[in-house]
Formats: structure tokens, sequence, C-alpha cells
């Protein structure tokens, strides 16, 4: 990935030009980089991690600030948001206790947060 200092004689550039070239921003930093068409295989492991994660993500949704408070208080020390660090948990919780081959219907957590005991439930 290349570096870029006023790319196409501007202040800044993001987006595609003809499937040739990819401008962007990173971290503060802008690129270029070669275009690539993304591969999305959709395997059953892959769609069984996106169904996971819309489980976690609705479940954070429902949580009440003062929750959200608590995982944010756990996070900080790790430098990451207490969103991250339970979507985190939780897909971790996923992997090791009915795997990725196994299609999720919903999850629940047990317990007081950050050390929720995660059930999923499998049709």
């Amino acid at each position: 990935m290349a570096i870029v200092t006023g790319p196409l004689f501007s202040v800044s550039a993001s987006g595609t030009v003809g499937k040739a070239f990819t401008f962007g921003i990173w971290k503060g930093i802008q690129y270029v980089r070669e275009w690539f068409k993304p591969a999305n295989p959709q395997t059953a492991q892959q769609t069984n991690m996106r169904t996971a994660m819309t489980l976690i993500v609705a479940y954070w949704q429902a949580q009440g600030q003062a929750v959200k408070d608590v995982w944010n208080a756990f996070a900080s020390g790790y430098a990451m948001s207490g969103f991250n660090m339970f979507v985190s948990r939780a897909l971790k919780a996923y992997i090791e206790d009915p795997g990725i081959d196994v299609v999720p219907t919903s999850v629940v957590g047990a317990g007081e947060p950050p050390t929720e005991e995660w059930t999923w439930n499998a049709p």
C-alpha cells in the first residue's frame, strides 16, 4: 500500500478510479492501492458467523445504559470500547461453545457483566 501526499493534485481523495486504483484514509494517513474485487464466498461457516454477529449486536442494543457503562469501564484498561470488548467475548463464546458449524438462532447472557456466561441456541 502506497502512502500519498496530495493525491490527484488535491488535499485528499477517496474512492475508486476506473477499477484501477482505490484512494482512502486510514488512521489519518492517505493511501492508494490497487483495486481488487472483494471475495464473498458465502460459505456456511461465514454465514453462521454473520448470523452470530447480528445476534450479538441486537443483544448489545437491547441492553440498558448501566450495562453498557460497566462494559465501557471494563474495556478502558484494554484500549477498546465496551462494545468492542462485548462483541469480542461473545464471539469467542460462540466459537468455543457450539462452534461455527452450528447456525445460531439466539443468544442469552447470564450473570453480571463483564463476566457473563453466554448461551447460544441452535435449531
